[in-house]
């Protein structure tokens, strides 16, 4: 019994599935009695069944970005719902329940702080987008010169989906993806396993509410980045046997990092990390892809041919000049001297 036991301490699949059914327990948030009875006095009706408050019972306090998922833990994310629908999302994404929740739309002009809460599905959908741009981010593959309009685009085609959970962890010799049945959407689930077993993943351990997958180290963060696009919100796993990977410069080190504003994306900072200009202070930037199109072509090699020019113009005039100095100081004797050694040498 004692050997099995110590086996199970062991074995890094047992480990990471045992952090996972501990990290995905159900975070418990208290909103003050003087604010609930303040969006009790706000709130009529349940906006997931629509069903009278009048006629119900019990009603419980949810959160429109569950921060299981990243959101943020105030009155903005808060709205009354019944206990059934409440029961019946769990964690999972307003995205996912139900048709008057399906189409994703704009975030308002302004933020919901100082302005009259709305508490329709539609209300609901944009205070959705708006606290998204407050919620765990991670990084984008823009660089720190891309406007705020063009990192915005690229996040609401992510937010366009469901949110949903995945466990992670990366060392230099294993890469392990995981999935709790309490972590979002059965379809978010069903297409991100999917996409886990095209990138080479295999199924390492089945559970009654976990799987774990070990993908190759080397396709780990392709499949990282492809869950990342998918709204996806990794939670790193640490296990005590295992060294984490060394920093490195193409996001080895960065992709467990979650920031919570659009400007610190924009900005590639790292959370906890002092404002420097040094290498591991901020995250790489993206690769910048150059076109193959024959005007493209032909520019770069215009301007490969003037950069060549001007350095043959300014290697030229720095020999002159050094010339002309030598004459100055009188010690145009000895540059002739090697001067003629070296023709001597070459011939």
């Amino acid at each position: 019994m004692n050997e099995a036991k110590q086996s199970s301490l062991d074995d890094p699949f047992a480990i990471f599935s045992q952090a996972i059914s501990e990290l995905s327990a159900r975070q418990s948030f208290n909103l003050p009695a003087k604010l609930r009875q303040q969006l009790r006095s706000m709130q009529t009706s349940c906006p997931i069944c629509a069903c009278d408050f009048f006629h119900q019972s019990s009603i419980v306090v949810a959160q429109i970005v569950p921060v299981e998922l990243g959101g943020p833990d105030d009155f903005s994310n808060c709205f009354l719902c019944c206990e059934r629908c409440n029961r019946k999302r769990g964690t999972s994404d307003l995205l996912s329940m139900g048709d008057a929740f399906c189409s994703p739309t704009t975030a308002p002009p302004l933020p919901s702080h100082g302005r009259a809460l709305g508490f329709s599905p539609t209300d609901l959908m944009q205070r959705r987008v708006e606290l998204l741009a407050r919620s765990a981010n991670h990084w984008t593959p823009h660089t720190r010169n891309s406007m705020k309009s063009t990192v915005l685009k690229h996040l609401a085609k992510r937010w366009a989906e469901p949110r949903f959970r995945v466990f992670a962890h990366h060392s230099s010799d294993l890469a392990l993806i995981g999935f709790a049945r309490r972590s979002g959407d059965a379809k978010s689930f069903g297409v991100a396993k999917v996409l886990t077993k095209f990138q080479g993943a295999r199924l390492a351990l089945v559970g009654e509410a976990v799987s774990v997958y070990q993908v190759d180290p080397g396709r780990f963060l392709p499949l990282i980045w492809s869950l990342i696009e998918l709204n996806a919100l990794v939670v790193p796993v640490p296990l005590p046997s295992k060294d984490a990977v060394a920093p490195g410069s193409e996001w080895q080190d960065f992709w467990p990092d979650h920031v919570r504003s659009v400007a610190a994306l924009r900005s590639r900072l790292r959370p906890g990390h002092a404002s420097k200009f040094g290498e591991l202070a901020r995250c790489p930037d993206a690769t910048r892809a150059l076109s193959n199109k024959p005007d493209a072509l032909r520019k770069r090699r215009k301007s490969a041919a003037k950069v060549e020019t001007n350095r043959s113009q300014r290697l030229a005039l720095y020999h002159q000049n050094r010339i002309k100095d030598a004459l100055q100081d009188g010690a145009c004797a000895v540059l002739e001297a090697r001067l003629a050694s070296l023709h001597d040498l070459k011939t």
